[in-house]
């Protein structure tokens, strides 16, 4: 039986609820008060105010009071304390715990801010071309190079994945022009190596300049050093820097080829070296920069480095299991230096340099490149590169690989030696200008002015459908058919560089239509044996219509002054060249895909595979340096690099 709760909540029990049997009551007080509990855990309690209620009180007969009564007595007196004590609570109000201490807010360290400082260069901004490098050169090679050349600017350097040349023909000449005018040759004038002059109807060389002499030997009649930029149309980043700088900056090109040093050291150059074997093996220049070497170019040469290094062997310098990547040594696709049976280690270069022009055996060696990073180190140090806040230029181009390359081919074991040794060099170079400039003062970048072809013979072998294109035949048919469509006449002036160049004083005395004319020899061109396609001045003039890529390179190598009046694009891997060694200029990957890479003073690692072009380096240089940006620079800064 439940106890009944009053509405006022005390627990109240009658005289019949007492009378249960003895068993009941021994667990009774344990019950009432677990009972009383929770209800006045669950229900609020009012407890009597005043006298405890008499009839509650009065004691049973005999006067004791039973022990239910006891037990109901002490609820009830539990009851009333814990009333009067919410009555004194109500009464006087809780007191305020004090105030806690505000703990200090604790403000965020402000990130550095970088201030932009506009008038911020480096000391010294060394531009590096290596002649005829394709970009799979870094992928092919790379575990045989070491940590300090190629490397150390790939891993702590900013590298363009799908950088390429957006023009063709793809040569050296209009390579290095574009790296650093950042433009194409339908701007800067440089078309080609050599390529027809129309006005003189002869054929003229890129760096070629009968009003200057030879400086550096005794000969100043020798033509190897009747050279200028005069044909250049544009200027570069270092005549920009020059002119930025009140003419203070130092700005000098080093090559092998007086070309890949010419053209990129640009018009105001304080000078430009070239290599000249023969029997001489010296660094010339000049008059176009200077009547005399400086003292230490003198010094440099006395030292008769040439002949020293003709002394030498060209062993081979990786194991074979490295070299397993590359063709057999000695094959078919090579071709042998003059006067050797094989195209074979060890080469012994004083015994062949006598049927190689003397010391110009060196070019198309790896000791080419070594002659270059010696003469620049001596540069740095005679001229005193990246000694003051002043920033200087060097552009170094290193072309003993092209040399190799056209010899031995992409995939000859020579190929493959030379770079790894190059590697080496570049090791070298990076280290005395961490010592001589400081490791954080000085900004370089490595581009090539062009690619190569797989050697055709060796691809046909393996299967791939390429060939040697010979343009003989196509030349005399387009003769016959123009002599019998128009009468016996000299309508071809010359066929160069894949161009037919038209007469085009005749066909305009003789009132004729040189876009008819043009087209004419398109259609002949366009069915012959590994002819891609045949691209005619109209096409480029009126536009690419059509979207096509390779006709866009096409337009940018293409001047409508200068260039040919038909140009032939011959089928991918088809080159004009012997059947061993390789060649370039064509518009497609091989020749154009070529390495980029960005290294040093403010330049963070990472790398982009969004399309880039050779025409972009220049403005990029002159946005990192703070410098102009060449006259005719069609190029943008690269946007990727500068996402810090």
């Amino acid at each position: 039986m439940a106890p009944r709760i009053d509405q006022n909540g005390p627990i109240r029990l009658t005289l019949m609820e007492m009378k249960l049997n003895s068993h009941l009551f021994r667990f009774l007080p344990f019950f009432l008060l677990l009972t009383a509990l929770i209800e006045s855990e669950s229900h609020p309690v009012v407890a009597q105010i005043g006298p405890p209620d008499e009839q509650l009180q009065e004691p049973n007969k005999g006067g004791k009071v039973d022990e239910q009564t006891q037990m109901r007595n002490a609820i009830e007196e539990k009851n009333a304390i814990k009333a009067r004590q919410e009555e004194e609570r109500k009464k006087t109000p809780p007191q305020k715990k004090p105030a806690a201490t505000p703990k200090p807010t604790i403000q965020p360290t402000p990130k550095e801010i970088n201030v932009l400082d506009l008038g911020e260069r480096p000391k010294l901004v060394v531009g590096i071309t290596v002649d005829q490098m394709r970009m799979d050169y870094l992928y092919r090679f790379w575990d045989a190079f070491g940590d300090g050349g190629f490397k150390r600017l790939v891993q702590g350097g900013f590298v363009c994945g799908d950088h390429h040349f957006g023009y063709a023909p793809t040569y050296t000449g209009p390579g290095h022009a574009s790296i650093y005018t950042g433009t194409t040759p339908r701007y800067h004038g440089i078309i080609g190596n050599d390529w027809y002059d129309r006005s003189s109807g002869e054929s003229v060389y890129c760096a070629a300049d009968p009003e200057v002499q030879t400086t550096g030997i005794d000969d100043t009649q020798n033509p190897s050093g009747h050279m200028s930029p005069h044909r250049m149309e544009a200027t570069t980043i270092g005549d920009e820097l020059k002119m930025a700088t009140g003419m203070q900056s130092k700005v000098i090109g080093i090559s092998i080829k007086d070309r890949g040093a010419i053209l990129p050291a640009g018009h105001l150059a304080d000078a430009a070296y070239w290599f000249y074997g023969k029997d001489e093996g010296k660094f010339i220049t000049s008059t176009r920069y200077m009547s005399e070497l400086p003292r230490w170019a003198e010094k440099w040469n006395k030292g008769n480095w040439g002949n020293r290094y003709l002394k030498t062997t060209w062993a081979m310098g990786l194991s074979e299991d490295a070299l397993s990547i590359q063709t057999a040594d000695n094959t078919p696709y090579e071709r042998p230096f003059n006067g050797d049976q094989n195209a074979t280690y060890p080469y012994d270069l004083k015994k062949l340099s006598e049927a190689n022009g003397g010391m110009d055996i060196l070019k198309s060696t790896p000791i080419g490149n070594t002659l270059v990073v010696d003469f620049a180190l001596a540069a740095i140090q005679g001229e005193s590169l990246g000694q003051d806040d002043i920033t200087d230029l060097l552009a170094i181009s290193f072309s003993s690989t092209d040399y190799v390359g056209h010899q031995f081919g992409v995939h000859a074991w020579e190929t493959m030696d030379i770079y790894v040794r190059l590697d080496q060099q570049l090791e070298r170079l990076f280290t005395a200008m961490d010592e001589q400039v400081g490791r954080d003062q000085w900004l370089c970048w490595l581009t090539a002015d062009h690619g190569a072809a797989t050697v055709p013979s060796f691809a046909q072998e393996a299967g791939i459908p390429v060939d040697y294109w010979k343009p003989g035949n196509l030349i005399d048919d387009v003769r016959a058919d123009l002599n019998a469509h128009y009468g016996e006449e000299n309508w071809v002036l010359n066929y160069s560089n894949d161009q037919f160049f038209l007469n085009r004083p005749l066909i305009e005395e003789r009132g004729l239509n040189r876009w008819e004319m043009q087209r004419r020899i398109q259609r002949m061109a366009s069915g012959f044996p590994g002819v891609l396609m045949a691209v005619t001045g109209e096409d480029l003039i009126t536009g690419n219509t059509a979207g096509d890529e390779v006709i866009d390179r096409l337009h940018m190598g293409w001047s409508p002054v200068s260039s040919g009046d038909v140009m032939i694009v011959t089928k991918p891997g088809w080159i004009q060249y012997s059947r061993s060694g390789t060649t370039h200029g064509s518009p497609f990957a091989y020749d154009t895909h070529v390495p980029l890479l960005f290294y040093g003073w403010h330049v963070d690692s990472g790398i982009t595979y969004e399309r880039t072009y050779i025409r972009d380096i220049a403005p990029t240089i002159a946005a990192l340096i703070h410098s102009p940006m060449p006259n005719a620079c069609t190029g943008r800064p690269i946007p990727e690099l500068f996402e810090r």
